[in-house]
């Protein structure tokens, strides 16, 4: 991290050498947040009526004394407003015993924070939470660096290569946290550039830096997906069906989690994802295949109320919405209990039905409708991605080595 640039230069008197011929005045410097350059201002004000040394001294001493106060007070000599603002970036413990309500220049925070208050009412609440805990780090970079002491048009492409050098070498962040990184704060400076308050965005050309990991959930193999399953049933049936769910319909478990009764049309064969739960917020239909179909008409889910989650306390359908790591956490404990290896995941059971479906030859347009993809190049870099592509010819022929 760089050095923080120095905000002012506090006043001074120039007195021409003791000279009352010549003109006498207090400077000070100050970095002017618009141009990130320190500007040189000067008071002349009342020295040229004064005919004695002794007076200039003393009006100067006033001078120096005020301007000082004023300066070190969060003044600012250049016509930037106050504003008031809600602090999204503020740690959940001060803003309870403090507030989250500001009032400053407009510096990279507020700005962070407008964001965010937008992001909270446009995505769901766990992408909320990513959005925050990264742009707080940033914020916090940004601060530090000095970079709240100068216009956010100041910004620059070496800035943000700074902060991502900063997170790969303090945080140990992997190449996939600093593509979240990237992605997050292109988005930010884009909002900027759609309020007229920046040119261009600077995020951009990031190299690829930090760990290489691969922390994708990964489809389960048979064997052990029969153990987990068995072990599931007997000892957590609700844990069972949801991943029978994520299996067989590709709805994520946060998603799940939210799902009512009241979405899930056994007779025409359609679970209805709603908006207000969906990840991409968009209402869409997931098609039930018949072996979930008869499961969850054997577990009688008919007999419940329309606006109760089919998730709920207790194994059963209710009123009370889990947390939102309730699936994990039990997942996670039983994997574990049976010494399964920490790449099985409860995502993986989607990847495990979408694995399943591309050996059987699924059409790719198929697999993006039922996995929801936005675009069928989404699906196909998935394909990519995930699985291989099976062949006979391959696997049958392939030429002997010797």
């Amino acid at each position: 991290m760089g050095r923080k640039k120095q905000l002012m230069v506090l006043p001074h008197l120039v007195d021409a050498g003791g000279d009352l011929s010549k003109p006498w005045f207090v400077e000070y410097s100050f970095r002017d947040p618009r141009t990130d350059r320190m500007k040189r201002e000067r008071v002349y004000a009342g020295f040229s009526k004064l005919k004695t040394k002794e007076e200039r001294y003393a009006l100067a001493e006033k001078l120096v004394q005020e301007y000082g106060d004023k300066l070190r007070s969060g003044w600012t000599p250049y016509d930037v407003k106050k504003v008031a603002y809600t602090d999204e970036l503020a740690v959940q413990r001060y803003a309870e015993r403090w507030g989250k309500e500001r009032e400053s220049m407009p510096t990279i925070r507020m700005y962070l924070s407008e964001f965010l208050l937008l992001k909270r009412e446009t995505v769901i609440a766990h992408s909320y939470q990513t959005y925050r805990s990264k742009l707080r780090i940033f914020c916090e970079w940004a601060e530090h660096a000095g970079l709240d002491e100068i216009h956010v048009s100041c910004i620059t492409p070496e800035h943000i290569l700074d902060f991502m050098r900063y997170a790969v070498r303090e945080n140990n962040v992997s190449r996939r946290t600093v593509k979240k990184y990237e992605q997050i704060l292109h988005a930010f400076f884009e909002y900027l550039i759609q309020r007229d308050l920046i040119g261009t965005n600077p995020v951009r050309n990031i190299p690829n830096m930090g760990r290489v990991t691969d922390e994708a959930a990964r489809p389960i193999p048979e064997k052990e997906r029969r153990l987990l399953l068995a072990f599931m049933k007997r000892n957590d049936p609700q844990l069972w069906i949801v991943c029978q769910m994520e299996y067989y319909c590709a709805i994520r478990p946060n998603e799940l989690r939210q799902l009512r009764i009241g979405d899930i049309d056994l007779q025409g064969g359609l679970i209805r994802v709603p908006s207000t739960i969906s990840k991409n917020r968009k209402s869409e239909m997931v098609n039930i295949p018949n072996q979930l179909g008869r499961l969850l008409r054997d577990i009688g889910i008919e007999r419940y109320d329309n606006d109760e989650y089919l998730f709920s306390a207790n194994g059963q359908p209710g009123k009370a919405l889990l947390g939102k790591n309730n699936f994990r956490f039990r997942f996670d404990r039983i994997r574990n209990k049976l010494g399964l290896p920490s790449e099985y995941k409860l995502y993986s059971f989607k990847y495990t039905g979408a694995s399943a479906l591309v050996s059987a030859g699924i059409d790719t347009w198929e697999l993006q409708r039922h996995l929801r993809h936005k675009s069928i190049e989404t699906t196909e870099h998935y394909i990519r991605k995930n699985f291989a592509v099976k062949s006979n010819i391959l696997k049958e022929n392939f030429p002997d080595i010797e």
